[in-house]
Formats: structure tokens, C-alpha cells, sequence
């Protein structure tokens, strides 16, 4: 016999359900044009229930980077698991990373995101911080490359995070405006310029 789940499950479950669903508004509406409504409809909750979880669309913003949090921790998984051999680390970071940058769904919630943040600024604290404990551990993981080929560089380990970060979403939000897959010459051509980057 299956146990019920506790209240406290119920109400994740729920909060998950909630966002998701937003998320998913968002994306098809726009994040403006996106009401409470909107999204309690879509969940099939009440509007109270939502107001219940959440205050406002801000509100499910921050939650919605407190869960890529937990993929940003996935990333940075990937950076210890290999820390004896940083090339198979970058190569598998690499492929991961812009799989994610170029995902429709991805791409185009950001970009929703990124529009709502001219507008409101504070909402992309959460995401910053994501981003930070990506940078930090690219940033080692540069390091640890270039310690294993004594390779100098003209940019700083962080500086060189920040540009193979900035590179691998350009290069996600092209495949996502191309509507296609990233193909590898995509790999290729991001695998050279970091190998240029880092000496």
C-alpha cells in the first residue's frame, strides 16, 4: 500500500505544478501579457490557491531560478566528476550547456526574462547568482585545463569563464532562432575558440 504524501509534498507538488505551468504561459504569452489568471486557469487551481503560493508573477520568476538552481548544481557536478581530466569536463559541459541554451522552451524563457527585466531589474538577482556558481566553476575548470597543458593565456581564468559562457548561449540562442538542433559543427567551432581562448 502507497502512502499518501505528506502536506508538505502536496504543497511542492503544487508550487512545482504552479510554476511550470506559468513557465509554459510565459513562453507561449509573453511574461507582460501573462495574468495570474492566465496561469491559474492553465494549472486548473483557483486564483486564491495561486496567491496562496505565490504574491505575484515576480514571485514565480525567483522560483523559477531557484529551480534552474538545482540544474546550475547539476552543471557543477559535471565540473568535479572529472576534475582529473578537465578536456573530457569541458567537452561534456560544453555539449550540456548549449543543449540547454539552445532548448526552445529555454530560449525562449529567457528572452522573456531578459524583456522583463528592462522593466524590472530585480528580478534577475536569482538568476545572477545561478550564473555566478556557473562562472565559479567554469573558472576552476579553465584553471585546471590550463595547469594541465601549462598554457598561459591573455585573460584571467574568470574573464575566460565569463567569455566561453557568454559564447556557448550565443551560440544557443542562434540554434534556437534557426530552429534546429546544435550540430557539431557547432561543437567544433566552440571547441576552437576556447582551445584559442585558453592558450
Amino acid at each position: 500500500m502507497s502512502e499518501k504524501p505528506t502536506r508538505e509534498e502536496t504543497t511542492n507538488a503544487r508550487r512545482k505544478h504552479i510554476v511550470e505551468v506559468a513557465a509554459a504561459c510565459f513562453i507561449a504569452k509573453g511574461f507582460h501579457q501573462t495574468s495570474i489568471r492566465d496561469i491559474a486557469r492553465s494549472a486548473g487551481v483557483s486564483l486564491g490557491n495561486i496567491y496562496n503560493h505565490f504574491p505575484g508573477k515576480t514571485e514565480i520568476i525567483a522560483e523559477i531560478a531557484s529551480l534552474e538552481a538545482a540544474q546550475i548544481d547539476g552543471f557543477g557536478s559535471m565540473f568535479e566528476k572529472n576534475s582529473k581530466d578537465p578536456h573530457k569536463a569541458l567537452d561534456q559541459f560544453l555539449k550540456a550547456y548549449l543543449k540547454t541554451c539552445s532548448a526552445p522552451s529555454h530560449a525562449a524563457l529567457t528572452l522573456e526574462i531578459l524583456a522583463e527585466a528592462i522593466r524590472q531589474p530585480e528580478i534577475t538577482v536569482g538568476f545572477m547568482e545561478n550564473r555566478e556558481k556557473l562562472l565559479a566553476g567554469l573558472e576552476g575548470l579553465l584553471g585546471r585545463l590550463r595547469n594541465s597543458e601549462m598554457a598561459e593565456s591573455y585573460l584571467s581564468d574568470r574573464d575566460a569563464a565569463e567569455f566561453v559562457l557568454d559564447l556557448i548561449e550565443g551560440v544557443g540562442m542562434r540554434v534556437f532562432f534557426e530552429e534546429r538542433k546544435p550540430a557539431k559543427r557547432d561543437y567544433q567551432k566552440l571547441h576552437l575558440a576556447i582551445s584559442k581562448l585558453c592558450g
